[in-house]
């Protein structure tokens, strides 16, 4: 009996810990998909001495998988975020605009995927970066980004302040501490900078990433199980879908969008799909949402 008696209190406690978020419309939860068109950006890092077959694995994103994805993604009526490093971006200026045309959002990742860009240059250089970039997204579609994900290295502390407050940005999407959006504190102040956290376990860059120079993984041996990966998603959104909280994958188009992975990730999106009262949305949407409500 005592057991029970604990038992039932932290559950009590647990279901007092929630809070019940309104989503528009009433939906029970929130759903982001952000996807990242990193192309060439991560393996052409030695131009000098160039490995076509790297430089190609890139190339497979813009040339092949983004038109799964957007197929895929208009078919089902659902809203992605797409995140695309300027360089790329003056690459592939078609894809750009396609993107747009969808009535997708595109936002900043970079010029060149630049590692340690954060915290291994001045502020001066990486607003110069960011200029660049918007300047190309300023060029192709007639508007800059207003979101933004961090490349794979940290940043400096202020950097979201000076993004903010200098360069316009109106959110971020590259923070791991919650599962919900929340307001940016500056100086122990809340800002209108609003974060909309996303989480490792929803990247499909851990599971399926393959590369042979420098060889990803680490020995060479893992690429996890399809119906693995789609087992753990389906068991994080029920989880999700209970607490009504914001649920926001990190795909990248080479990776997620080969045949097999992109009937995969249909099958998933079919599972949200199917409860009927999931808001998918981009992250502008998202985050103009709560800033207007919380």
């Amino acid at each position: 009996m005592q057991f029970d008696k604990g038992r039932r209190e932290k559950v009590t406690m647990f279901q007092a810990a929630k809070e019940t978020i309104r989503w528009p419309n009433h939906a029970k939860c929130a759903v982001l998909l952000t996807i990242h068109v990193d192309g060439e950006s991560l393996y052409n890092r030695n131009p000098q001495a160039p490995s076509p077959r790297r430089v190609s694995y890139g190339k497979y994103g813009p040339t092949r998988a983004v038109d799964r994805l957007l197929e895929l993604t208009q078919r089902k009526g659902i809203p992605c975020s797409y995140f695309i490093p300027g360089q790329i971006a003056e690459r592939y200026p078609e894809m750009v605009k396609k993107i747009d045309a969808c009535g997708y959002e595109i936002g900043f990742h970079g010029f060149d995927h630049e590692e340690h860009m954060y915290t291994d240059r001045s502020t001066e250089e990486w607003i110069d970066v960011v200029n660049r970039a918007q300047d190309t997204f300023q060029r192709l579609i007639g508007k800059r980004a207003v979101g933004y994900v961090a490349t794979s290295s940290d940043f400096q502390m202020d950097a979201p302040q000076i993004w903010h407050e200098q360069l316009g940005f109106s959110y971020s999407s590259s923070m791991r501490g919650d599962d919900r959006p929340y307001r940016t504190v500056f100086h122990g102040q809340e800002s209108d900078f609003i974060e909309i956290p996303a989480r490792w376990e929803l990247d499909d860059y851990p599971f399926f990433v393959y590369s042979f120079d420098p060889p990803q993984p680490k020995g060479q041996s893992r690429i996890s199980s399809y119906r693995g990966v789609l087992s753990n998603w389906k068991h994080e959104f029920d989880g999700y879908y209970s607490e009504g909280g914001c649920m926001t994958f990190m795909l990248h188009p080479h990776i997620i969008g080969i045949p097999g992975r992109a009937y995969m990730l249909e099958e998933l999106l079919d599972y949200m799909l199917d409860k009927g009262d999931v808001w998918f949305a981009t992250g502008k949407e998202i985050a103009e949402w709560w800033r207007a409500n919380y």
